[in-house]
């Protein structure tokens, strides 16, 4: 995992990009039940898509409302007062409490890069939208589309809002660019230690009963799912390497191939990511077949 700061600088803000370059846009949001499950055939998550449609400011609204009822102030007032290790410690003591349901707008079609001449960010080799057709990057042989791999997919969460432990389909890179609002907190498992990882979640964190259930596919089935969320501390107990970053607006976080990875948001925000591959990706796709084939 690897994050850099962009020296590239949108003047066009991501809502202004929304409401007028994309007229119309609507998205629906998956319900996430924040709690440690068991992971036994009776306990598996089950994320459900909302009955509301928001577009980006009825979804920001809600996302600040909630904010506020929980710390009694707005967003934009108190998120500078929390610090990180605050929030990250609220978000693990909810997990454990397993009382809160939040939203997550999750892999939306659309693009927050503009395409206005000026837009400096929009014009560079940081727009998501055209990153994928680089000269370098192997995915722009593909003469077919693929959502969320030849173009990006957009991410407006809440607090607390949670992408899951996962690896990226095909074991492809993935770029993950900040747009708006509060940062996330990521975890890193790095791709060397993927082998160890699948050991943990094997051993300490499914059921052996659900398992069996599942049958060959076992744990890799379920992590596949991407609603397999546990502390990173059952991973550092057993000498799994785990990274953290902060993620901030104008910032770009790079996953590697196999490397296992989650975050969660600290407020209401809004990322774009997409997946890319170089030369040196092709030994990992083959290994991503290998592991495909053997869960069919």
């Amino acid at each position: 995992m690897c994050k850099i700061v962009s020296t590239w600088k949108a003047s066009i803000p991501a809502f202004d990009v929304l409401m007028k370059e994309q007229r119309g846009f609507e998205f629906k949001a998956y319900i996430q039940h924040l709690r440690l499950h068991e992971w036994n055939v009776s306990d598996m998550p089950n994320f459900l898509i909302t009955q509301s449609t928001y577009n980006y400011q009825s979804f920001e609204k809600m996302a600040n409302e909630a904010f506020a009822k929980r710390f009694g102030a707005d967003e934009t007032t108190i998120t500078i007062a929390l610090s990180h290790v605050y929030l990250e410690k609220q978000y693990w003591g909810e997990m454990a409490r397993g009382t809160t349901t939040i939203e997550y707008g999750v892999n939306i079609d659309g693009s927050a890069f503009s395409s206005h001449p000026n837009d400096p960010l929009g014009q560079s080799n940081g727009n998501l939208k055209t990153f994928p057709q680089l000269p370098s990057c192997s995915l722009q042989l593909l003469d077919y589309q693929i959502p969320g791999i030849t173009f990006p997919m957009l991410h407006i969460g809440m607090l607390f809002s949670t992408f899951a432990w996962h690896v990226e389909d095909h074991f492809l890179y993935s770029i993950n660019y900040h747009h708006s609002g509060a940062p996330k907190t990521w975890y890193g498992v790095p791709g060397h230690a993927a082998s160890q990882f699948d050991k943990v979640d094997r051993d300490y964190v499914y059921d052996p009963d659900i398992l069996s259930h599942i049958g060959k596919a076992g744990a890799s089935a379920l992590l596949a799912e991407k609603t397999t969320m546990f502390p990173p501390n059952i991973l550092l107990q057993h000498n799994v390497p785990v990274h953290k970053a902060v993620q901030m607006v104008e910032e770009y976080v790079i996953t590697f191939p196999r490397a296992y990875h989650a975050r969660f948001s600290q407020g209401f925000n809004c990322g774009e990511a997409v997946n890319f591959a170089f030369g040196d990706w092709f030994p990992w796709g083959a290994m991503a077949g290998q592991v495909y084939a053997y869960s069919c």
